[in-house]
C-alpha cells in the first residue's frame, strides 16, 4: 500500500516531464522556446528543493525582470513574457508538486479573503468567455489576462503555503529592502535625463505612475516597520533610504501618486498605537514645511497645470464646481464618461477583460469589464482583505508582525486611492509585492498559534524533526519509569 501511493505522489512531476517534452514538438514554431523549455525544467527543480531561495528569487525578479520576445501572434503583435511570469507559473506548479509528495501540507490555506478571491475570478472569467463567444473579444488576447489575473492570487497562495516561520518572514522582508534600494537608486540616476523617471527595465521615462505605486506602497511597509519594530542596525539605513526615496518620488510627476501618499502616511498615524504617532505627526509637519520652503518647481507645475484649462483638439474642457481643469484630467474624465456608458450596454456582468476601451482609473475599468457584479466583488474582496489586516495589527503581540501588518494596511489605502486615476490592481510592478505582502500578513494569526498546536502539525519543508524528537523523548522517559520501578 505504501509502495503505491509513493508511486502516486511522484505522478504530478513525471506529468510535468512528459508535459515539456510534449511543448517540444512546437520548438521549430518558436525557436527560442527549447530554451525557455530547458529553464523551466531548471527552475521547477530548484523550486521543488529549495522554495526559500526561488521566492527570494521571485522576490527580485518583480522589479527587476526584463521582458522576453518569444514569439509573434500576428504580424503586429509579440508574445512578450517577463521573467517573474514564467517563475511564478513553475514555482506554482513545483509546490502542487510538494503538496502531493509530502504528506499534510496543505494547498491553499484557509483565509476569509478566499472565498472572496474565487468568487471575483468566476466573475472576471465569465465575463471575458462571454465576450469571446459574442466576437468582442480576441480569444488570445482575453486568455492572456485571465491568465494575468489569476497570477496574482497564485502569488498570494504560494506564498503563504512557503511561509513557516518568523525567521523567513525576516528573510522576506530584507529582500523587499534590498530590491527597493536598488530601483530607488535606479531611479535617481535618471534625474536630469528624463523628464520622469521610471523603474528598471522600462523605457526611460515611461510608466512613472508604475514607479510612483510602488514606491508608496514599500514607504507605508518600511515606515510601519521603523515605527513599531526594534530594527538595530537597520535602523538607520531604513530611515535613509525612506528620505532618500522622496527624491526620485518627487520626480516621478506622478499625480495620483502624490494623491495616494498623504492618505497612506495618514492612516500610519490613525491607526498607529504606539507613542511613535507623535513623531510622524511632526515628520509630516516638517515635510510640508521644507515643500514650501523648497517650492520645486517641476512639481508644483505638475501640480498647477491640472488646473490650467488648455485647448486639445477632441478634448472638451470639464469643469467641477466651476473650476476647469486641464487637457490631462479632462481627457481621463471624458474616457470615464464614455466608459461608463458603454457599461450601460452591459451592466450585471460587463464586457470582459479587454472588451472595453483603455482608460486610467481601476474602478471604472471593473465596473465596465466586470459589471456590477463583478465590481462588487472586487470592492468587497478590498474591504475585506482591510478589515481582516487591521484586525491582525489590533490582535497581534509581535512587534514585528505590527510594524507589517500597519505598514501593509497603510500601503493599501495608499493602492486604493492611487487607483482612481490609474489601473493599480492590475499593475505587474505593483500588484506582485501588493499580494505577497497581502500573503505574509494574513499568514501572521497562523504563525502565532500556541506552540502546542505548532508541534502537531507538520513543516510545511516535510521536516518532522520536532514531531519525531517529541515522540522519543516520550519513549525514553517511559523506559526510565519502568526502569525505576524495577
Amino acid at each position: 500500500m505504501e509502495h503505491r501511493h509513493s508511486i502516486l505522489s511522484w505522478l504530478p512531476i513525471l506529468g510535468m516531464l512528459f508535459l515539456c517534452l510534449l511543448i517540444g514538438k512546437f520548438i521549430t514554431v518558436i525557436p527560442s522556446l527549447a530554451l525557455l523549455i530547458i529553464f523551466s525544467v531548471f527552475l521547477f527543480c530548484f523550486a521543488f528543493f529549495y522554495t526559500n531561495l526561488a521566492m527570494a528569487a521571485l522576490i527580485i525578479a518583480m522589479l527587476l525582470s526584463p521582458q522576453l520576445t518569444m514569439g509573434a501572434v500576428s504580424r503586429q503583435q509579440d508574445i512578450m513574457v517577463r521573467i517573474d511570469d514564467l517563475l511564478v507559473v513553475v514555482f506554482s506548479l513545483a509546490w502542487l508538486a510538494r503538496t502531493a509528495v509530502i504528506k499534510n501540507v496543505r494547498l491553499v490555506k484557509e483565509f476569509p479573503v478566499n472565498r472572496w478571491i474565487l468568487f471575483y475570478c468566476c466573475c472576471f472569467i465569465f465575463s471575458t468567455l462571454k465576450g469571446i463567444l459574442l466576437g468582442n473579444i480576441v480569444l488570445l488576447r482575453g486568455g492572456f489576462y485571465i491568465f494575468k489575473y489569476i497570477e496574482y492570487f497564485l502569488i498570494f497562495y504560494l506564498a503563504s503555503g512557503i511561509i513557516a516561520d518568523k525567521k523567513q518572514m525576516v528573510f522576506y522582508l530584507k529582500i523587499f529592502i534590498i530590491v527597493f534600494a536598488i530601483v530607488n537608486i535606479y531611479a535617481f540616476t535618471q534625474i536630469g535625463q528624463v523628464d520622469r523617471v521610471s523603474a528598471p527595465f522600462q523605457p526611460k521615462g515611461s510608466e512613472p505612475n508604475t514607479l510612483g505605486g510602488y514606491q508608496v506602497l514599500l514607504l507605508g511597509l518600511i515606515i510601519g516597520l521603523l515605527t513599531h519594530t526594534k530594527l538595530g542596525q537597520w535602523k538607520w539605513p531604513l530611515i535613509a533610504l525612506a528620505l532618500f526615496t522622496m527624491i526620485p518620488f518627487g520626480h516621478t510627476l506622478s499625480r495620483a501618486s502624490y494623491i495616494a501618499f498623504v492618505p497612506m502616511y495618514l492612516t500610519l498615524i490613525i491607526f498607529n498605537k504606539f507613542t511613535t504617532k507623535n513623531i510622524l505627526i511632526v515628520g509630516f509637519i516638517l515635510g510640508i514645511a521644507v515643500f514650501l520652503i523648497l517650492k520645486p518647481e517641476n512639481i508644483v507645475h505638475r501640480l498647477t497645470e491640472t488646473f490650467i484649462p488648455e485647448y486639445q483638439e477632441n478634448i472638451p474642457t470639464v469643469n467641477i464646481l466651476g473650476i476647469s481643469l486641464g487637457a490631462s484630467p479632462s481627457a481621463r474624465i471624458n474616457d470615464w464618461v464614455d466608459l461608463f456608458h458603454q457599461w450601460m450596454k452591459a451592466p450585471f456582468f460587463g464586457c470582459g477583460l479587454t472588451g472595453a476601451r483603455f482608460v486610467d482609473g481601476q474602478y471604472i475599468k471593473v465596473l465596465a469589464e466586470t459589471g456590477l457584479v463583478g465590481f462588487a466583488a472586487f470592492i468587497v474582496l478590498i474591504v475585506t482583505l482591510f478589515r481582516q489586516t487591521l484586525r491582525i495589527y489590533s490582535n497581534t503581540q509581535d512587534d514585528l508582525y505590527k510594524g507589517l501588518s500597519i505598514g501593509f494596511l497603510a500601503g493599501q489605502v495608499g493602492m486604493i486611492f492611487h487607483a482612481i486615476s490609474a489601473n493599480t490592481f492590475i499593475i505587474i510592478r505593483i500588484m506582485e509585492p501588493y499580494w505577497f505582502l497581502a500573503a505574509m500578513v494574513m499568514i501572521i494569526p497562523k504563525l502565532e498559534k500556541p506552540k502546542a498546536a505548532v508541534a502537531k502539525s507538520p513543516d510545511p519543508n516535510g521536516n518532522y524533526v520536532r514531531n519525531v524528537n517529541f515522540l522519543l523523548q516520550s519513549k525514553s522517559g517511559t523506559i526510565a519509569k519502568n526502569e525505576r520501578g524495577k
